[in-house]
This record gives structure tokens, sequence and C-alpha cells, in this order.
């Protein structure tokens, strides 16, 4: 198709091609009924018409009918379609009968700042309706605003599923104040993937324990893949879903470029620096604090002006930036999935994505960000040298094709299920017949561990009050180490574990808020690790050396695929980093590989897939091995494709012997593994095309090259993988026997 002028620009740039263009035109949801019609009370009705709305979309007013109705209702729509009105109104309408009655409603946001941000929106609709108050309870809320809140308590009160954690433990005037909710909303649904959608499926719980009736329990989320399984064990119940199809207000052109002879972060200063030429207002999305320091740390050297928005930075920092970008006075700004949700930022006229989102799910949301006030937009998704980028710049057409993202979520990790089973003893006593088989499985093994008593209810005890106390996220799993300055002893934030070890052992160089440190000492025991600033202009970043050691402890599921023994279970994993290389940050170059005086280890639980493929007769142990790397890192990047994890999500093993290792990179398990085995079949054939359709040599970041490999992609061979690959899915033949593990373990 014909460029812009824009896209003509940015087409100028000789190391950077332009693979495809895609263009979404502007397109409305189907219409409803008038607001006349409404079945709601006049006040609501006016309030309505006061914001401007005159007419429904058609989701919109199923939404509210099937609320009204009485069911549990999931409401799947874009960004900036209106779904908070699909679920106020109908809270609205019960809110007019007794305005005066105590909390009504609970709506619950995954962040501070979004609900905050929204309490703007819902002002709009509330404030023209007697008694209709709002208010925010949470972390940041004064304490005069609080003791209001307590004393003449809102029928609209807005929080976040931390708040409710730590307030149903900690505050009985909190239990009280909440106890004569009828319904409980949860926006951005989509965001409790993982680790936090278990969490926060257990905090739900808990809430239903303080309520005075059972509530109606209403989701709002962007289109997922798998709505009613997922809202099923999320919300505990089945669940009405509406969906409204897709939107766009704007014309959103996206384009898929790819770089030449320059790294993706250089690339993303070429695109911003031409949009800021042309009066753009720009947002770069990554997917990792150290993606987005790395940015920063590229714009600081070429002198553009960027600011950085990002988990560990300060809510009050983070506030002053929104505002900034939000007025326009900030044009450029790079974030991680913190902006990925609906913080109101303004018009904003570029979205830059610095590699392909973990989910369609997410790419839909983040690119959903501009061309919300109608002007016309654009998308930019850089292409890497990943196996994933490699696929999609050969098949363009497939990237815009793409379904939905199916979710999720695993009830049955231990760890999360051992903090929620003390943190309910601590809400209130319970008795062990209130829990399934599993949790008296779990608590049994609490009283085991002298974290909890048992006399006709269960209690804490002070050894399980301090360990409840060192596990009050609900965004993790394991246990936490935390960075502190040597020089001042000051502590500057924490990382979990066990991707701690790989980034704070001694010798690591940390990015944190703009600012460089080397890592001089990390203590195991206190879970501590001791850096101190560096330079920022230090052409300096290392990487990890690790291996991993896993022991089979229960078989949930077996299976065969293409004759090959499957099993899905609980492991424990070893984790170790022996050493790190350096390397020039801005060119790659590898400066050297040094191995630490004394390795650093983490054991932790997980669960995952485990598979058994026989080993090539012909070949020695090194080339068996070789070729099993590759296949373990082969799948890993099709899991990427087909259920959405995100490179971070799984983690891998493989032995020379031909036994594979897949599981959930979080302690205890995060459910992503599970579906990567009920689509392993699926999951071969991607591998397959992977390792076949790619020209190179015998390994490359195009095909089985691993940025997380704890090897530096060292022992791999592309074509030793697909020589095992094609025999398995097109000589498939039966094994019988499952031969001993041997050989060293390769991460």
């Amino acid at each position: 198709m014909a460029l812009d002028e824009f896209l003509e620009r940015i087409a100028r740039d000789r190391a950077r091609k332009i693979v495809y263009v895609h263009v979404e035109e502007p397109r409305l949801p189907e219409w409803g009924c008038s607001v006349d019609v409404l079945p709601v009370p006049e006040p609501v009705k006016n309030s309505l018409k006061a914001a401007g709305i005159t007419r429904l979309y058609r989701f919109q007013e199923q939404a509210i009918k099937t609320i009204l109705s009485g069911k549990d209702t999931l409401i799947l729509a874009g960004t900036g379609m209106g779904k908070t009105e699909a679920f106020l109104v109908p809270i609205l309408s019960k809110v007019v009968e007794n305005p005066f009655g105590g909390v009504k409603a609970l709506l619950i946001y995954p962040t501070k700042a979004l609900a905050r941000d929204q309490l703007k929106r819902i002002l709009k609709l509330t404030s023209t309706i007697f008694g209709a108050r709002v208010a925010v309870l949470d972390g940041d809320t004064p304490e005069k605003e609080r003791r209001r809140i307590y004393s003449n308590p809102p029928p609209i009160l807005i929080t976040n599923p931390d708040m409710i954690h730590v307030s149903l433990q900690l505050s009985q005037e909190f239990k009280h104040l909440i106890s004569t909710a009828e319904y409980v909303v949860l926006d951005d649904v989509h965001v409790y993937n993982g680790v936090l959608g278990a969490h926060v499926a257990y905090v739900l719980r808990r809430l239903r324990r303080v309520l005075k009736e059972e509530p109606l329990f209403i989701g709002s989320s962007a289109t997922i893949g798998n709505p009613e399984s997922f809202a099923k064990k999320f919300f505990g119940k089945e669940v009405e879903v509406i969906r409204a199809g897709e939107s766009k207000k704007s014309r959103v052109t996206h384009v898929l470029v790819k770089p030449f002879g320059r790294s993706k972060y250089v690339e993303a200063l070429a695109l911003l620096k031409v949009s800021l030429e042309k009066g753009k207002k720009t947002l770069i999305f990554a997917d990792s604090h150290r993606a987005v320091e790395s940015l920063k740390r590229y714009a600081n050297r070429y002198k553009v002006p960027l600011k950085v928005h990002r988990a560990g930075i300060s809510p009050s920092e983070r506030a002053k930036i929104e505002e900034l970008f939000r007025k326009g006075i900030l044009r450029a700004l790079a974030a991680t999935p913190t902006l990925e949700v609906g913080i109101d930022i303004g018009d904003l006229d570029v979205v830059i994505l610095l590699n392909i989102p973990p989910t369609y799910t997410r790419y839909v949301q983040r690119t959903g960000r501009c061309g919300r006030r109608g002007q016309e937009a654009y998308v930019f998704t850089i292409l890497g040298d990943d196996p994933i980028s490699g696929y999609y710049e050969n098949n363009p057409e497939d990237f815009f094709r793409r379904e939905y993202d199916p979710m999720a979520i695993d009830l049955s990790n231990e760890e999360i299920v051992k903090t929620h089973l003390l943190a309910m003893a601590r809400d209130q006593p319970y008795k062990p017949t209130d829990l399934t088989p599993l949790e008296r499985q779990i608590l049994a093994k609490l009283l085991v561990e002298g974290l909890v008593r048992v006399n006709n209810y269960v209690k804490l005890t002070r050894k399980g009050l301090k360990y409840l106390r060192n596990r009050m996220s609900l965004r993790g799993t394991g246990d936490v180490v935390e960075i502190v300055d040597s020089r001042t002893g000051r502590a500057i934030g924490s990382r979990e574990l066990p991707m701690a070890i790989r980034e704070l052992h001694p010798g690591a160089i940390y990015m944190h808020g703009g600012e460089l440190f080397r890592v001089i000492e990390y203590k195991e025991k206190e879970k501590k690790a001791f850096v101190e600033k560096i330079p920022v202009d230090i052409e300096l970043t290392t990487y990890p050396l690790y291996y991993s050691e896993p022991s089979e402890e229960k078989m949930l599921s077996e299976k065969r695929v293409y004759n090959i023994p499957v099993a899905y279970g609980e492991l424990t994993v070893r984790q170790v980093v022996w050493g790190y290389v350096e390397k020039n940050f801005f060119t790659g170059e590898m400066l050297s590989e040094k191995a630490l005086d004394n390795e650093v280890s983490y054991l932790f639980k997980s669960k995952g897939i485990y598979l058994w493929i026989p080993p090539n007769p012909s070949w020695n142990i090194f080339q068996n091995a070789e070729a099993f790397h590759a296949i373990e890192h082969a799948l890993i990047t099709a899991a990427e494709l087909l259920v959405g994890a995100s490179p971070t999500d799984l983690a891998g093993i493989s032995f020379p012997s031909g036994h594979i290792y897949i599981y959930d990179s979080h302690a205890g398990g995060s459910g992503i593994s599970y579906l990567l085995y009920e689509r392993l079949e699926e999951a071969f054939k991607r591998a397959y095309n992977l390792v076949k359709n790619c020209k190179c040599e015998d390994g490359c970041p195009r095909c089985i090259f691993s940025p997380y490999c704890g090897n530096n992609n060292k022992i791999l061979s592309r074509k030793k993988a697909l020589q095992v690959l094609e025999t398995i899915i097109y000589k498939p033949r039966v094994v019988e026997v499952i031969e001993e593990r041997y050989g060293k373990p390769i991460v």
C-alpha cells in the first residue's frame, strides 16, 4: 500500500525495513437501546444524560440487564468502550434505593494509580445523584479521610486487592465497613493471570467470609481466550459473559519494522526521534524493568528526552510523570506494563513496542492506548533476531490474525495456598472442615512446620505470623532478596527469588532508577544483596551463568505425545549461579567470563512437564546434549506462540539422556506449563517448523538461542534438533522403557 508522509519519513532510514503495514479503520460496536427505555430509576437515567450519554451500545444494554437480573457477569470490551458505565448503572440503581445503608459496592482495581484515575470518570456519573457518594480507600488515603469513610460509609468504595489482603488481617473496622457490600467489581480482569490471579482468587474467597450476604461478582476485561473457564476458577462460580466485539475510534496504522545493524533500543529511539520531530506524543512499551532501564541508558547516551514509568519508582514520582504526560508537557515516555491498564494519559499518537508482547491480549491493550480521542495513530512493533520475530517477519499476516490468548490460573500452588491459609486464620479463625481436601493436606504441613495450631479452630502461631509477614506480596510466591546500598545501609529495592540470584550475584551489574550498581556481596541466609553505585557511563552489563537440578516429586497427569512419554507434576528445582559473563552494553561484545568464588543457589518447588526422548545411539553424549538442549529452547519458544507465555514465565532443563523439563519459573507454579502440557503436540510441530525454516549454519538467535540461557547459548545444535524432531513427528515409535537420567543438566 502507499505510505503516508509520516511513514515515508520512517521508511527513508536505510537501517530499517518496513516489513508489513496493517490499517485498522474506525468502527463502533453495535448500538443498543435509548437511555430513556432502560429499566433503571430516573436519577440514574438523568446522570447518564448529564454525562452526554443518550444511547447505549448493545453490550452495555446486555450487561446492565444481566446484572440487574442478579447474574454474576464478565464484560469483555476494548479500551475506552464504556465498560465502566456498563457495570456502574445497575449499581447506582441499587444505591438510589438506599444511599445511606453503608457500602453497597466494592470496586477493585489492580493498582492504586488506576483506582484514583478511574475515580474521576465515576464521579461524572455519580455527581448528579443524591447520596451516591464515592470514596477511595487504599494505602495512600490520608488518616482524616479514612476516619470520615469509617464514620460515614459511602455506598461505593474503590480499593485494590493488596489493600483488602492486608486490611482483612489487620482491621476489624475495615471488615465491618465492607461487610454490607452486595456487589464486588473487578476491573481489568485480564491482569489477573498466573501468580497474581491465583493470589487474588484467594483474596476474593477470604473477602466472601466477612460479607453478610453472598455478593454479585462483576468483572470487566479486555477480550481473553477462555473467559468462561477462567472466570469460574477466578470467581469460584459460573458467570454470564457479555462480549462487545471489536471497536476503534480512530484510524490506527500498525507497522512491523525490522532494524539492520543496530539494537532494538537504538531502533526504538530512532523511531521516537522521528515521532517527536513530527510533534507526536509517544509511549514506548517494554516487558521488564531491565529493558526500560536499558532504554533510558541508551536515551541518556544519545541525548533523547525520555522519562521512565515502572514499578519500583515511588508512587508520587509516577503520578507526577503521568500528569506531565497527560498534559503534553512530557512528550516521550518508556513504560513497563504499569501503563498497560487504563490510566488516563491523554491523547496518544504513537505506541512503540520494544518487542512483541507476551500475549495478543496484551498487544491489544497496549496498542489501544493510542488513538482514543479520534486522532490518527500509529503502532510500531520492533522485530528482533529472536525466533518469534523471525516467524512473523516471514508470516506477517499471521501477526494480525492471532486469537486472544487463554489465561492461566493455578489454585493448587502450594506457596500461594499456604500464604492464604495463614492469612485466613489471621482474618478470623476457621475450622479444618471448611477447607478443600488439597487445602487440608497443606494445612497438615503448616501444622508440622509449627506455623499454626489447631484446637477445633485454626489459629496462627508466632512463627506463622512471622512467616506471613515475609510473604505479604500478591505478585510473587518466592522469598525476596533485599537490595542494600553498602555505603549508606539503605534498602533501595528488592527482587524475588529465584530470579534474584541471577541478577544479584556477586559481580552483577544492576540497573535501578536510571543508576548503575555493582553487587559486591550476596548473603544467602539473610537474603540480602549489598551493592555500590558505579558511574552511569560505564559500558558494561552482565549475564549470569547457571544450571538447574530438577527432582520429580509427584506426578499429576501423564500421556503420550507422538509416542513420547510425557508427565505433568510437581518438581523441586535447585538453581545454581556459578559465574557470569561481562559484555559491552551497547555492542553486545563479550568481554570476559568469570567464575564466582562461591556458587549462589536457591531451592524451590514448582510444577512442570517432564518428558523422555530416546537418545540417538550413533551420537556421543555431547552430540545428544546439543540436540536436547536445542529442543528445550525451541519448545519454550513454541509456548510463547501457543499459550502466551512471556520469556520469563517458563524455564527449562535438558539432559544428554533425552530427559527434558519445562517448568513454571514462579515458586509453586503459575499454571502456564500446564497450558503447554495440554497443547504439547502442537508445540512439537511449532518447534519443528522453527528449527527447519531457519537458514543458519547450526543455531542462531532466530531459532534456538535464548537470552535467558544459563550456558550462554553453548551446547546447541539446530541440525541435530531437527533430526530428532523429524523422527518424533514423522517416524514415531513406541517407547516402552524410560531410561535413567544421566549427564550434566543444561539450561
